[in-house]
């Protein structure tokens, strides 16, 4: 199976399917980064994104086979991608691992920083139902394989290079032959912690993954406390 190279990331803001028939890609026109920290304080992120309609990104390339992946009214069928950790709810998925208590993610570092989840090849056929994301592309398919690289910007947000495989199990096919590619700029929108926890060690929790505690409060995300970046 061969590699994705990053050089071929698409423009920024764009979702591109390598072999479809809309070669520069499709518009994102929802795009979330968000974290969570776990009972054992871990340090999880979570993607979502939400392309346009395919046909948006103008006319086709001519079909060149016929199965779906280059069939032009098919992805017109489908209508748009969704592909995230958190869209479908606590059976979406597990997002990234970003850091681990002592081992911290480094929002301030100008070094890319790369994380990625669900290597190939999967142990079994099983864990197609665990994978860290779900995707609707062609029908609900399946994503694997992901790696995500973080480069932070002077105005402090990041660029965000994102790529993965993709098997189209909406037809039963477990293979994952194709790709994505993704390119976005983004800042952490929050930080959900455990609401069991004191101030104090939720405080502790998050200086023990986030080389930059000082850049944000409390707060609350849908009732659940959070750490968001200060105002």
């Amino acid at each position: 199976m061969e590699r994705i190279d990053l050089e071929d990331n698409p423009a920024i803001g764009r979702i591109v399917f390598p072999g479809n028939p809309w070669p520069a890609g499709h518009a994102i026109d929802e795009f979330a980064w968000t974290g969570r920290i776990d009972e054992n304080g871990n340090l999880w992120f979570d993607l979502h994104l939400r392309s346009a309609k395919y046909d948006e990104a103008g006319s086709p390339k001519s079909a060149v086979g016929a199965d779906d992946w280059s069939s032009p009214q098919v992805w017109r069928n489908s209508g748009g991608c969704t592909l995230s950790s958190t869209y479908w709810g606590e059976d979406d998925g597990t997002g990234f691992l970003a850091a681990t208590p002592g081992n911290p993610f480094h929002l301030k570092s100008l070094t890319p920083q790369r994380l990625t989840a669900d290597p190939l090849p999967l142990a079994e056929v099983d864990q197609l139902e665990y994978l860290a994301f779900n995707i609707y592309l062609l029908g609900h398919d399946s994503v694997a394989d992901q790696e995500v690289i973080f480069t932070r910007r002077p105005d402090g947000g990041h660029d965000i290079a994102w790529h993965g495989r993709v098997a189209l199990t909406y037809v039963d096919d477990n293979e994952f032959r194709h790709a994505f590619h993704v390119r976005i700029v983004a800042r952490l929108e929050y930080i959900r912690y455990p609401a069991m926890l004191s101030l104090e060690e939720a405080h502790d929790l998050l200086q023990a993954v986030i080389d930059a505690p000082e850049l944000f409060e409390t707060g609350l995300i849908d009732g659940q406390p959070a750490w968001v970046p200060k105002s």
